[in-house]
């Protein structure tokens, strides 16, 4: 920036694009002293009596055309990083519902099949009634327990058999079964939050690597927000989905059922189909040999980017 400022200064006449990359630098330093914490910089920033100075040596029309192209670019970095943050913020509130809904479900299973390989409580008077073990005692094993109560325990009912352990009624709240009831709110913090918001985060992201390679500025992707966070909270959950499917207790219909609404609402996240796809950024790189897209069609790009608009020209 140091030299690059030093040179304009001593030209009589400058180019629009050299002024305009002399703004993006500038804003560029300015960023990355905010990023590290940085009170004061190593080199001259560019205040506005300097612009002033500069902006007078503009001769051509094309030149001002040119220098208002990169203008529009400084607006769109400063308005674009706000929309990033805020769609991270956005794919961050998507992913922890998310888990929430299927870490409660989870839990309701894992206690489920705890219980289910428990053995089968009886007193010694039910073992002896007992005329042919079923299939789930001889899987599960029995433990007999005397009849010589010192009282009777609240675990006996009236026939004096013991009573199966149960999940609470507020886990129930949070079953497998009961998820379903809510697979449209499921899918919007799936889709329209978590989705969404690392869809616009990528494309930003994309897009700015992409002005670096047009402006010949490798340091303009310092603008590009971070993602490995929510990349890998969503590796992670889908880890967690996938150890999921082990754990759904039951059998028969009753296990059959609950897989498939594991399946319906809690899909695992295709995390490769949230980047732009190279026929796009093919799109948007060929848009960006005119320089002045970076003035007229920002918005645009990303929505190409995105794969939602086609586009012009």
């Amino acid at each position: 920036m140091d030299s690059l400022l030093e040179q304009l200064k001593r030209k009589p006449a400058i180019t629009g694009e050299e002024l305009g990359l002399c703004i993006i630098r500038n804003d560029i330093s300015i960023y990355s002293m905010q990023l590290h914490n940085v009170h004061e910089s190593t080199a001259p920033l560019l205040d506005q009596e300097q612009l002033n100075s500069l902006l007078s040596k503009i001769n051509s029309v094309e030149d001002a055309d040119i220098l208002e192209c990169y203008v529009q670019l400084q607006s769109f970095v400063q308005r674009s990083q706000a929309m990033a943050n805020a769609y991270n913020q956005q794919a961050q509130n998507g992913c922890c519902r998310l888990m929430m809904y299927m870490t409660q479900a989870q839990q309701v299973e894992h206690a489920r099949k705890l219980i289910e390989n428990l053995p089968i409580i009886m007193t010694e008077t039910q073992f002896h009634e007992m005329k042919n073990p079923g299939k789930i005692a001889r899987m599960r094993g029995v433990a007999v327990v005397a009849n010589d109560f010192p009282c009777r325990p609240k675990c006996l009912d009236i026939n004096d058999c013991f009573i199966e352990p149960e999940i609470d009624c507020f886990q129930e709240m949070m079953s497998l079964e009961r998820t379903e009831s809510m697979a449209d709110k499921i899918r919007y913090f799936r889709d329209d939050l978590m989705k969404q918001g690392v869809r616009h985060q990528l494309a930003y992201n994309e897009l700015y690597i992409l002005i670096s390679e047009r402006i010949g500025l490798d340091e303009f992707t310092i603008f590009c927000i971070e993602t490995d966070t929510i990349i890998n909270q969503i590796k992670e959950m889908n880890s967690q989905r996938m150890d999921f499917e082990n754990e759904i207790a039951g059998e028969g219909p009753e296990f059959d059922n609950k897989k498939r609404i594991l399946s319906e609402v809690f899909e695992i996240i295709d995390i490769d189909s949230l980047y732009p796809e190279e026929c796009n950024i093919e799109k948007v790189r060929e848009k960006l040999k005119d320089i002045d897209v970076l003035r007229t069609s920002m918005d645009e790009l990303i929505s190409v980017l995105m794969g939602e608009q086609k586009i012009n020209g």
